[in-house]
């Protein structure tokens, strides 16, 4: 095989590769239905395009909106930027990202607000966390945080919306699979559901930082206090998970990523400026 024909050769094997691990991650974070030969065991699941499976969840969930507010308002995006986001559009594009991804990351918030708001030590702590039934600090704190997003996007300005509602997806993922690289993976068994995403090489986190950032050079001039919030949320997460329990588990990391999601839009919606 001449040199030319080698390069090929592997430049098509590399790019079968990263597929099988895109595919792998839209299959461990997402609910979207892919043929299983599409990846293999040895690349999938893979941490690598988390944040790009977040471009994707903020799309279908930005799409669902859209459709929904000219519905119901009778006119295209854009057209009027006065009107906020219409309630129920709003309502039914945040439906859709968390039947999107199987309530994924909403579940290891309301399991780690039960397991840190019942307090104990670490080995209860996570013992908690891993039952499958909500307690009464999860069931709040579920219900506390759709209402913030809900209500944090509606203050939003409809032409901004769809950028900062796809950069939030993406910002968050990149926030919560880095804490991978600053703390300890803490699990009781092997087996967890997790493990086999814990594993963020240097390369991995380059992707996720690319991918997690570049939505947001759409619309940088508004952006600032949206990523100082989430990145000031991110350290304070780290600092306490260190500290309670001495490293994260995928719970904590499903918490990170709603966190500093919500707190992105709430600082977004107070249209609060340093430019």
């Amino acid at each position: 095989m001449n040199l030319p024909a080698l390069v090929i050769v592997l430049m098509v094997n590399k790019f079968r590769k990263e597929l099988q691990r895109f595919t792998g991650a839209l299959t461990f974070y997402s609910r979207i239905p892919l043929p299983t030969h599409w990846f293999s065991a040895e690349t999938s699941p893979s941490s690598r395009y988390f944040s790009l499976v977040g471009w994707i969840v903020g799309a279908v969930s930005v799409s669902v909106w859209m459709l929904a507010q000219m519905l119901i308002s009778g006119s295209l995006i854009g057209q009027s930027s006065s009107e906020g986001p219409e309630p129920i559009a709003v309502l039914l594009g945040l439906t859709v990202g968390i039947l999107l991804t199987g309530a994924l990351h909403e579940d290891g918030f309301a399991d780690t607000c039960d397991g840190f708001g019942h307090g104990g030590t670490p080995e209860e702590k996570l013992r908690i966390m891993k039952d499958s039934r909500i307690g009464t600090y999860g069931a709040l704190g579920i219900l506390l945080l759709v209402l913030l997003k809900f209500f944090a996007l509606l203050q939003i300005e409809t032409e901004s919306l769809p950028w900062i509602w796809i950069s939030a997806h993406a910002l968050s993922r990149f926030l919560a699979i880095s804490q991978l690289r600053f703390l300890e993976y803490v699990s009781d068994s092997a087996d967890s559901k997790s493990s086999a995403m814990t594993d963020v090489s240097k390369v991995d986190l380059a992707v996720n930082l690319f991918f997690g950032f570049l939505p947001l050079l759409l619309i940088w001039n508004h952006v600032w206090m949206g990523i100082f919030s989430a990145l000031l949320m991110w350290l304070l997460l780290m600092a306490y998970f260190r500290k309670k329990f001495g490293g994260v588990t995928g719970d904590c990391m499903g918490a990170t990523q709603q966190l500093t999601e919500v707190v992105f839009y709430i600082f977004l919606g107070l249209k609060i400026g340093i430019w």
